[in-house]
């Protein structure tokens, strides 16, 4: 993971916990937020033009994923 990222990440991991809790998330959120980190860790990065935007968007999607399998 990108070194900016990653404190981007740690910076705003409150902030992605809370969003997560408003869309009701609050049971999973934060194996959610984990499971965005170790992601996060895997893969190799670029630049990100918003990298705070990129991080709202890998949690959202996480999200519907995990609602996905659950039906």
């Amino acid at each position: 993971m990108a070194q900016g990222l990653r404190e981007i990440y740690l910076a705003i991991r409150p902030e992605l916990l809370r969003f997560l809790a408003a869309r009701r998330a609050e049971g999973d959120a934060e194996d959610i937020v984990q499971e965005l980190f170790l992601k996060l860790d895997g893969a190799p990065s670029g630049p990100i033009a918003n990298p705070r935007a990129y991080l709202y968007r890998m949690a959202d999607n996480l999200l519907l994923d995990r609602r996905r399998s659950a039906r």
